[in-house]
């Protein structure tokens, strides 16, 4: 991280591989200088617990708001308003039929999910489950992010909040990756930010469902996301001008993923080997105390 770019906060949409990212963000940012900002979830609201990241930040002490040289959490655009000094923000953004669908699926198979009673009390399908209109994030979820949204209902989005999160994304957006192609993603925000450590593990993979969705249901999607569509393209036209006018990116492209294969390889192992030596250290612990 440069002085030149101050704090950068980490706009973390649900589902777009942005656990994967702050691993990767914590191997290069210092812990002591990363501030995670979480809400309570509220069971009495459909709202996301992200719009009340803003008033949740303000409220820290200046000090630590200050120190943090990377903000990071499912948070909205806005909070950069109360970080001292200059910020810039990072995000992933992912084709919003497929974050829909990963965003149902996540709640059917998450027994602590807030919607997830109803919607197995009530045996929902993805089509039920968008048309019920109990979840925004059927609805624009990355528009309203971006945008700064607190207040539209479902089925409320609209042209302006569009309009504002493509203006927040040239003003205040150093990096807007995709989740389809997360390995430039990656490659991208360490030359704009001069990271290194770079290699990762996937975090938090959903098993894979072998349930293709309906064309009625893929054309119910696309309708009821149609801005987070418009925001989808527009961040893909960005994202590839910034990596053709990168001079090397595909040489840069090609050395990162060599060595993440290697690491990747060398990952079971790396995880592997303290789970086991800490597994013995308990079992030797507990011999140990039979004979005291």
């Amino acid at each position: 991280m440069t002085s030149r770019t101050g704090t950068i906060i980490f706009l973390h949409i649900g589902k777009t591989a942005g656990s994967t990212l702050r691993k990767v963000l914590h191997r290069n940012v210092p812990r002591d200088q990363i501030l995670l900002v979480q809400t309570p979830q509220r069971r009495d609201t459909y709202r996301p617990r992200r719009e009340s990241t803003i008033d949740a930040f303000a409220s820290m002490p200046e000090t630590t708001r200050s120190r943090a040289r990377l903000v990071e959490g499912h948070v909205i655009f806005g909070i950069h308003r109360f970080v001292p000094g200059p910020s810039t923000y990072i995000t992933v953004l992912r084709d919003p039929v497929a974050l829909a669908v990963s965003q149902y699926r996540y709640v059917v198979r998450t027994p602590g999910h807030r919607l997830h009673d109803i919607v197995m009390s009530e045996a929902m399908g993805l089509e039920d489950y968008v048309r019920s209109g109990i979840s925004l994030e059927m609805d624009n979820s990355q528009t309203r992010a971006i945008s700064g949204d607190v207040s539209a209902p479902f089925g409320g989005c609209s042209q302006a909040m569009l309009d504002a999160a493509t203006q927040h994304i040239d003003e205040h957006f150093s990096v807007v990756g995709l989740t389809e192609r997360f390995d430039e993603s990656l490659v991208l925000m360490g030359r704009t930010f001069g990271w290194k450590r770079l290699a990762y593990l996937p975090v938090k993979v959903a098993p894979k469902s072998r349930e293709p969705i309906s064309e009625e249901v893929r054309g119910l999607l696309e309708e009821q996301n149609r801005f987070d569509l418009a925001l989808y393209r527009y961040a893909g036209r960005r994202f590839e001008r910034e990596v053709q006018n990168l001079p090397a990116f595909e040489a840069d492209l090609r050395r990162f993923r060599r060595r993440n294969a290697a690491y990747r390889r060398a990952g079971g192992l790396v995880h592997a080997v303290p789970q086991r030596l800490g597994s013995a250290i308990r079992q030797r612990r507990a011999v140990a105390s039979t004979w005291r």
